[in-house]
């Protein structure tokens, strides 16, 4: 016998099962891989919430809120005085394209583009020339009042209550040096309501008994107040409702005719007979969808007017521009021709045309064989049509006005005193925080845990005036109120309240120490471990600007950049004053793009974006 392993083995042809036990079934394998990946975004998702609950509860969130409502209180107007500053037609800053030919101060033009924001005249600088509608009189009445009261009212609310905040910590890090009057110190940290009394008592201290340490500070806090004091004339100077007007153009009968009626003139067909059409067919260039007048944009050395993009609407006008183009003008080809599929016999149409302007239409370079000139490329040409009679650019330009519209009103603001507010506001805002940090860098007084007001002010002033009233000799009990004050002034020189209290941090100088900040904080440590957040978010930061230069170009991705960007930039800077882990960063950032996108959706719904993209077709 021989040995076992030199045997052949034969090989089996029976199917085996162990394959089908030991290899997944593909359906079960693309199970499990999403079981697992649902597996894994559920461990994910709970993960971070548990972080981000972590960071919530172990972080005091009144800063970052703080930080965060700052900076939008401090880009709003900046993002108005960009948006207004780059604007030229305010008209199209509402409504995204201009389809009317009445001017927002009222005045008709049928040049879109001849209004200019900046020409500040004593007549539009009240006009209502950013204005939202048509609506009826009891919503702009509405909007009206409670525009001046939540914005007029609430808004000096917020200022004077700022504002005197940091007044009475600025003035109390000037005490220590500079003693106030009586009157100063009860101004500031006692009455904080701007009157014209306070400012004029606080011009009257300042600059003839007693002075703060700055001469910056004390011109600041009496503008402040005078600005705290007229705001809320100056909110509602800046808004009202004016009626919606409609243009018209009176014709040799004197009567008004709706400028909607009348057409701009392309082309004249003096033969249309041939082609079933009338002696001098009048061909014109229709409008675009959502405007109302034919209105025309001008240049440098042209003029163009829109509409016509849509092939539906013009299909007349393009066979004409397409026979021109092949056979030229005013029938002198003298062969056979072709007109939208028909051959017609010599000689070609007689075909003239007004102003054509470049672009879509043929006719604006075409030079006369005879005279060598280009009789279409003259703008003065641009001739308008209505009931077959023509009317050139001259005679709508000076029979065109603007009528008011039967119970139908806009509501708006002026640009001009919208932008002068915006201004204000932000050179406030700006004021105020150089302010608050000067005060903020040397408190507190030593002893003291906050500034003196209500009662603990009220005791404050009545030991100085204790103190000092005998001292001159003055008995206020004996006295009427008018001469107490003649003697406070005579011999006290408005008298003197100061602070025994040293300041915490008396030589602190806000310059230095900004730079030793700079010089020995890890800041760079800080932005080197969050390298990639900070890329973020400058990007975003650059992008936004850039994206309001587009004008209205592209302007529902615009819109969609703005939104996404502007809350992606406060999402960044509350995660990284919030989250102290990636995953709690990115959910706190994920939540403000989401704000972002529900409010592009928003927009995108109320058909305001659609109505403008199709304007500009």
């Amino acid at each position: 016998m021989g040995r076992a392993d030199s045997m052949p083995v034969a090989l089996s042809t029976r199917p085996s099962f162990d394959s089908l036990i030991l290899e997944p079934v593909p359906g079960l394998k693309r199970w499990t891989q999403l079981r697992n990946a649902g597996q894994w975004i559920s461990r994910q998702w709970k993960e971070t919430t548990r972080e981000v609950h972590r960071d919530l509860r172990s972080k005091d969130l009144r800063k970052p809120i703080f930080y965060v409502l700052y900076l939008c209180w401090l880009g709003l107007p900046s993002l108005a005085i960009g948006i207004l500053a780059s604007t030229q037609n305010v008209t199209s800053l509402v409504q995204g394209i201009v389809t009317t030919a009445c001017q927002p101060d009222g005045s008709f033009s049928p040049y879109a583009n001849s209004y200019n924001a900046w020409d500040w005249a004593s007549s539009g600088f009240f006009e209502i020339t950013l204005a939202f509608g048509p609506m009826g009189f009891t919503p702009a009445k509405v909007i009206d009042i409670c525009w001046d009261v939540i914005v007029g009212r609430a808004g000096q609310a917020v200022l004077a209550m700022v504002s005197w905040h940091v007044f009475s910590q600025y003035t109390t890090t000037s005490m220590d040096d500079s003693p106030v009057t009586y009157r100063t110190f009860w101004i500031v940290f006692l009455h904080k309501e701007p009157t014209f009394y306070s400012i004029m008592h606080l011009i009257k201290d300042f600059f003839s008994y007693r002075r703060l340490n700055s001469t910056v500070g004390m011109i600041f806090m009496i503008t402040t107040i005078t600005f705290t004091l007229v705001f809320p004339t100056l909110a509602s100077a800046m808004t009202g409702y004016s009626p919606v007007n409609k243009a018209f153009i009176q014709n040799e009968d004197g009567n008004l005719i709706p400028f909607s009626d009348f057409h701009i003139l392309a082309y004249v067909i003096h033969d249309g007979y041939r082609v079933n059409l009338t002696t001098d067919t009048y061909i014109t260039r229709p409008l675009g969808e959502y405007y109302i007048d034919p209105i025309v944009w001008t240049g440098d050395d042209e003029m163009t007017y829109y509409g016509c993009f849509y092939r539906e609407r013009c299909t007349l006008v393009n066979a004409v521009s397409q026979y021109v183009s092949s056979y030229g003008f005013y029938g002198k080809n003298n062969t056979k021709s072709t007109w939208e599929n028909t051959t017609l016999p010599a000689p070609a149409l007689n075909i003239s045309a007004y102003y054509i302007p470049p672009g879509r239409l043929f006719g604006n370079n075409w030079t006369d064989p005879g005279t060598q000139r280009k009789p279409f490329h003259d703008q003065t040409g641009l001739t308008y049509t209505m009931s077959n009679r023509t009317y050139p650019l001259d005679y709508i330009t000076t029979y065109g006005s603007c009528q008011p519209v039967l119970n139908e009103y806009q509501w708006g603001f002026s640009f001009a005193q919208l932008f002068i507010l915006s201004v204000l506001l932000f050179v406030w805002t700006i004021g105020i925080s150089i302010m608050w940090l000067k005060a903020h860098s040397k408190l507190p007084l030593q002893g003291h845990p906050e500034v003196p007001k209500g009662w603990k002010a009220v005791i404050l002033l009545a030991e100085a005036m204790n103190t000092e009233l005998p001292e001159a000799g003055i008995n206020a009990h004996a006295l009427k109120d008018q001469e107490v004050k003649g003697k406070i002034r005579e011999r006290l020189k408005g008298g003197s309240v100061r602070f025994d209290a040293p300041l915490t941090r008396k030589e602190y100088c806000f310059r230095t120490a900004l730079y030793m900040w700079f010089k020995t904080n890890d800041l760079g440590k800080r932005i080197s471990r969050n390298k990639w957040w900070w890329t973020a978010l400058l990007i975003a930061s650059v992008l936004l600007p850039l994206i309001m230069m587009l004008g209205d170009y592209a302007l529902t991705p615009r819109v969609f950049l703005i939104a996404i960007s502007s809350c992606t930039i406060l999402g960044i800077l509350l995660a990284l004053s919030i989250g102290s882990t990636t995953r709690s960063r990115l959910f706190v950032t994920w939540i403000w793009i989401m704000a972002g996108l529900i409010v592009f959706i928003g927009v995108c719904a109320s058909g305001k974006l659609d109505k403008h993209s199709r304007s500009s077709r």
